[in-house]
C-alpha cells in the first residue's frame, strides 16, 4: 500500500473519495492481487480521487487478529482519509437497512448486508463516495450501482490460479433519496389525524 499512500498525500483535493472495503485489505496478502490493487488504486489517484476508509473498518482489520497484523492494518491505513462512524452515519445506515427491508431484502433468497456494510455504504452515501470492494452484493441494487468490475488474479497456496471479481460501485442518491421520501411520506399519512368532517346543519322546516 505504500505506493498508493505516498500518491495520496499528494493529491489533497480529490475530485472524490472512493472508500476501501474491509475485504480489501485481505486481500493485498494474495499473491498477484495485491500488486493488481495498488495498480487499480494508483491509477484512480492519477484520476484525482482520494482513497479513504470508514473508521468502523479498523474495528474489522483489528478484532481478533495478532498484534503483528494490527500494527499492519493501523500503518496500512494511516495515510488515507477516515470517515468518522458518527451519529448521523449509523443514523443513516439504520435508514439504509429499512428501505432494504422494504424492498424485500431480508427474505430467504437474498442475505441482507451486515451492520458493518450498512455502515460503509452510509458512508458512502452521506459523502457521495465510490466504494471498492470484493463483495458486490452487500451494496444491492438499485440501492448502488457498479461502475466498474476488474478481474483480480491471484494465485493460492496450491498453485492453482484463482480469478476474482472486484467491484466500483457508487451509490445512486436519486433511487436513496425517493425511497427515503415515501418512507417520511407513508409515516405522515398514518400519523396525521384526519380532519373531522363538517357538521350538517340542521335542515330548517
Amino acid at each position: 500500500m505504500s505506493q498508493a499512500s505516498n500518491s495520496e498525500q499528494s493529491n489533497p483535493e480529490p475530485q472524490r473519495y472512493i472508500i476501501l472495503d474491509s475485504c480489501i485489505f485481505k486481500y493485498l496478502d494474495k499473491l498477484g492481487a495485491d500488486s493488481q490493487i495498488i495498480a487499480l488504486l494508483d491509477d484512480a489517484l492519477k484520476k484525482q480521487y482520494g482513497l479513504s476508509i470508514s473508521t468502523f473498518t479498523l474495528l474489522e482489520l483489528i478484532n481478533t487478529s495478532t498484534i503483528e497484523n494490527e500494527v499492519k492494518s493501523v500503518n496500512a491505513t494511516s495515510a488515507l482519509k477516515h470517515f468518522e462512524v458518527t451519529q448521523e452515519v449509523l443514523i443513516a445506515a439504520g435508514h439504509l437497512g429499512c428501505m432494504y427491508k422494504d424492498d424485500g431484502m431480508d427474505g430467504n433468497k437474498q442475505k441482507p448486508p451486515d451492520v458493518g456494510d450498512k455502515i460503509i455504504a452510509a458512508s458512502a452515501v452521506m459523502h457521495d463516495a465510490v466504494i471498492f470492494t470484493i463483495n458486490g452484493r452487500d451494496f444491492p441494487q438499485p440501492f448502488f450501482n457498479i461502475i466498474a468490475k476488474p478481474i483480480l488474479i491471484h494465485t493460492q497456496p496450491d498453485g492453482r490460479e484463482v480469478h476474482t471479481p472486484s467491484y466500483f460501485i457508487e451509490p445512486d442518491l436519486d433511487y436513496i433519496g425517493k425511497k427515503h421520501n415515501e418512507r417520511i411520506s407513508e409515516h405522515e399519512k398514518k400519523t396525521t389525524p384526519k380532519k373531522p368532517k363538517p357538521k350538517k346543519e340542521p335542515r330548517k322546516e
